[in-house]
């Protein structure tokens, strides 16, 4: 399969078309309008709140290392995981680099202090994103992105050729399956599963209640020059993976989708959030959303909601029924939000939660734990004052339902 994906978008822009579209709503089949072809008023945000209990935290600020891309994950107890991509920290933003790295940490106080001195790493030369889930007994398995890559000089003898002028020259591998099976102390190479070939992961796969794994994914199907978002399922723990399902598919006379992120509402009802872009319609940076009531195996047609972030969705499903939203925002005024949807996602409410301020749009890709009921527990990356991009962690209090 021919890939015309990156890790971050490098396609050339697509054109929309006017369409109607269907979801489903409350179980059944609904024709609705797609939103109006307006520009956004980027600088709206509409109700803004701060929750309560809001305590802030930097978990790692490295001057010499662009860090980025956390995930968090309990295990058992108080013993949290947490994954994030560090590479050498340059002048100007990369998405690639021969000495890329997936860093893991653990915390064993649910994130009050990390073990930032006994570290390791896994994806050495090219890991870009690493999601764990926690399977139980000690297993723990997650979604790699992957990349090769080479020094400028070296691009001709390696045979990956150097296409982007401030990237490295850098083949796209795909998307893998990796485990441990002593919570994340070591990662063996040979417990590794390429399922994607040319596509990447970026969030967490998701564990049915039937049992079956979900794994979510993003690039270009065949030839088409647009991104498009599909899952993979694996029915024995991530051994072997099933063929391709499509979530959203992209068009050049449409728009791409990239960065999906899975819940499952109730068993086999599955609701999906999608960041999109390359829209003829300059109405970029908006999550567009579709549900499954077949476990993942048919889809909804996607509709564009009115959250503006410009960076990838992450959901979770809260101890009270709610469905909880984080993202980073990309756009004036800058931060890390939360919405809260007590309808499994069909709406949002009026109030967006500042987490977190941040300085610019260098930022985002959020991870949360509900560490007891009402208390959340939040993970992004994002500039402190001095420019070094680094994690964070925020706790805060869930507002009353």
């Amino acid at each position: 399969m021919k890939n015309r994906s990156t890790r971050r978008r490098f396609m050339k822009r697509a054109a929309l078309l006017p369409t109607t579209v269907t979801i489903f709503a409350n179980g059944s089949w609904n024709k609705v309008a797609r939103a109006a072809e307006s520009k956004i008023d980027r600088a709206h945000l509409g109700g803004v709140r701060r929750p309560s209990g809001v305590r802030q935290t930097d978990i790692l600020f490295d001057r010499s290392s662009y860090t980025a891309f956390p995930h968090i994950e309990r295990l058992e107890g108080d013993e949290i995981l947490i994954v994030f991509r560090q590479a050498p920290r340059q002048k100007r933003v990369r998405h690639t680099h021969p000495s890329s790295i997936i860093t893991v940490m653990r915390s064993y106080d649910l994130g009050e202090t990390w073990e930032t001195k006994d570290a390791t790493q896994l994806a050495a030369g090219g890991g870009q994103e690493f999601a764990p889930i926690y399977l139980g007994q000690g297993h723990v398995g997650g979604l790699l992105a992957m990349h090769e890559v080479v020094p400028v000089v070296d691009a001709g003898r390696s045979g990956i050729p150097h296409r982007h002028e401030y990237e490295y020259p850098f083949s796209n591998v795909g998307g893998f399956w990796c485990w441990s099976d002593n919570y994340g102390l070591t990662w063996q190479l040979h417990h590794a599963v390429l399922f994607a070939p040319g596509l990447q992961t970026c969030a967490a796969p998701i564990k049915l209640e039937s049992g079956k794994l979900l794994a979510p994914c993003y690039g270009g199907l065949a030839d088409d020059e647009a991104a498009s978002n599909v899952l993979y399922h694996s029915d024995d723990y991530g051994k072997t993976w099933s063929g391709q399902m499509v979530i959203t598919r992209g068009s050049k006379n449409t728009r791409s989708y990239y960065e999906p992120c899975l819940l499952e509402l109730r068993p086999d009802h599955l609701l999906g959030m999608h960041r999109m872009g390359q829209s003829q319609n300059k109405r970029d940076g908006l999550f567009w959303r579709n549900e499954s009531m077949d476990g993942g195996k048919t889809w909804s047609d996607p509709v564009e909601t009115d959250i503006l972030s410009g960076a990838c969705p992450r959901l979770l499903k809260l101890s009270d029924g709610r469905v909880l939203l984080t993202y980073g925002r990309r756009y004036p005024p800058y931060g890390i939000y939360a919405r809260i949807s007590s309808d499994g996602g069909t709406t949002w409410g009026e109030t967006a939660w500042l987490l977190r301020e941040t300085p610019n749009g260098d930022q985002g890709y959020s991870s949360s734990l509900e560490i007891k009921p009402g208390r959340i527990f939040t993970t992004c990356y994002a500039q402190n004052a001095e420019a070094v991009t680094g994690i964070t962690g925020t706790f805060w209090d869930l507002p009353q339902g």
